[in-house]
């Protein structure tokens, strides 16, 4: 009953119910996964009736790192179009044949089903945020935080201005990314190829913007990231000058991505992902109104599974990270290993 095809296949041959539903299972974003990392990406698909009534979009992950089946490799989440626990049985099953020593990690936000498959455990948890935008632009503006308001107000009257940016701001967007990146949270940043995809997937065809915040001198001090896929806008990256952070531009740009959002006829406004442990994070989107869920981490190590060298990770991290490491060399540096972390 499991059928599998890559999935550029599946684009050309298969009429794929809800593909568009979300950001994480749309065509655009898998174009960028695919252009930018290469990534070996299938769907595994239930018939009936002549129609698609079930699949899943999986990336295969083989390298020094470890070997892993991803539902689904560079999401925040994946929630894929499944009818039933007994089809995701029949997924789960034909994986553990196809890749028996592989472990299967799942992404997921909404999917109740996935679940209820037994041989799932969840290794992790974190917070995720969306904001309704069915209320008029005042009444939004009402339900935040009075923090947010004012901070918003602070940045206003301190000078900051927000505007959307053409591409030539863009790399300066990516050496604030860089550097908070390394110097704040100690992570390997994504190459920069990956944002000029981005950009040509996205903004090229009117579905995104960088908002750009800018200090009374004209200096860009931080920016925002926004896509769109139907109904939702989505607040996909953030960054800002350390040294900036006393004007509170990252208040003004969000409020303006609300605007933003808005103005396109959005209904919802997706915050995405935050580790449990973002305290900060979770705070400021607590206090623009949003809600909160969970996204679940699911997974399956077979027995005796080995594959994994994280340590190796976590050591490589460590040194391109070090405040001595040039940023030319980080940026090397994440070409290099960023395609490894699918």
């Amino acid at each position: 009953m499991v059928k599998t095809l890559s999935f550029q296949e599946a684009l050309r041959t298969l009429n794929l119910p809800d593909l568009s539903r979300n950001l994480f299972s749309s065509k655009e974003w898998m174009t960028v996964i695919l252009r930018t990392y290469n990534a070996k990406i299938f769907v595994k698909y239930i018939e009936r009736g002549g129609t698609v009534a079930s699949y899943i979009i999986y990336a295969v992950v083989r390298n020094f790192l470890e070997w892993k089946i991803c539902i689904c490799s560079y999401c925040d989440y994946c929630d894929c179009h499944v009818a039933s626990v007994e089809d995701w049985r029949l997924f789960f099953e034909s994986l553990r044949q196809e890749y028996p020593q592989y472990r299967i990690a799942v992404r997921n936000l909404r999917d109740a089903l996935v679940r209820e498959v037994p041989e799932l455990r969840v290794l992790s948890r974190e917070k995720f945020h969306y904001l309704d935008l069915h209320r008029d632009l005042p009444s939004v503006w009402r339900e935040t935080h009075d923090s947010f308001k004012a901070a918003v107000k602070q940045a206003e009257k301190s000078g900051v201005t927000v505007r959307r940016c053409p591409k030539s701001e863009l790399p300066k967007f990516y050496d604030l990314h860089l550097r908070i990146r390394k110097n704040k949270y100690q992570v390997f940043p994504q190459p920069y190829r990956f944002f000029d995809i981005i950009w040509q997937e996205y903004m090229e065809q009117g579905k995104g913007v960088l908002l750009g915040a800018y200090n009374p001198a004209g200096e860009f001090i931080g920016g925002n990231i926004y896509l769109l896929c139907g109904n939702t806008l989505y607040y996909k990256f953030n960054t800002s000058s350390l040294a900036a952070l006393k004007l509170r531009p990252n208040n003004l740009l969000f409020w303006e991505g609300i605007r933003y959002a808005k103005e396109l006829g959005c209904e919802y406004l997706d915050l995405g992902s935050s580790g449990a442990d973002q305290k900060g994070l979770i705070l400021f989107k607590d206090h623009t109104g949003a809600r909160m869920l969970e996204i679940q981490h699911l997974g399956f190590e077979p027995p005796g599974y080995k594959f994994s060298q994280k340590k190796i990770l976590r050591t490589m991290t460590r040194i391109f990270t070090q405040p001595w490491m040039l940023e030319f060399m980080v940026r090397w540096g994440s070409s290099i290993i960023y395609p490894y972390l699918a």
